[in-house]
């Protein structure tokens, strides 16, 4: 019987060990998925995010629709109206559930000059 329970503790304190670190953390995930605004979906490459509008378009009152990656917050946030007139760039900070990473994103729409 002695020789049962250590055996039963000696698994159970393996089992214990083997899960000891896999409990889910807070997210570090900080990424823009998709951003769209002026009914065009943005081209998003590393940090910067842009797209060219045809000549004539108006850009200085733009509500972009972005979305995040899983549990982070942006600032400005989605659907908050934005001047990117005159190849204003806007910046987009992205942080993770764990309040602490993040990411800046550049914005910028460029109104072609030609037709």
């Amino acid at each position: 019987m002695n020789k049962l329970f250590v055996y039963s503790l000696l698994v159970a304190a393996i089992v214990l060990a083997s899960c000891k670190g896999k409990e889910p953390g807070l997210s570090k995930e900080c990424d823009i998925i998709s951003f769209s605004a002026g009914s065009k979906d943005w081209t998003i490459s590393g940090l910067n995010i842009s797209t060219i509008f045809p000549k004539g378009t108006p850009v200085n009152n733009l509500s972009p629709v972005i979305r995040v990656s899983d549990k982070a917050t942006i600032s400005p946030a989605s659907g908050v109206t934005q001047d990117f007139s005159n190849d204003k760039a806007v910046t987009y900070t992205v942080t993770a559930e764990d309040g602490k990473t993040k990411k800046t994103y550049t914005a910028k729409a460029t109104v072609s000059t030609s037709n």
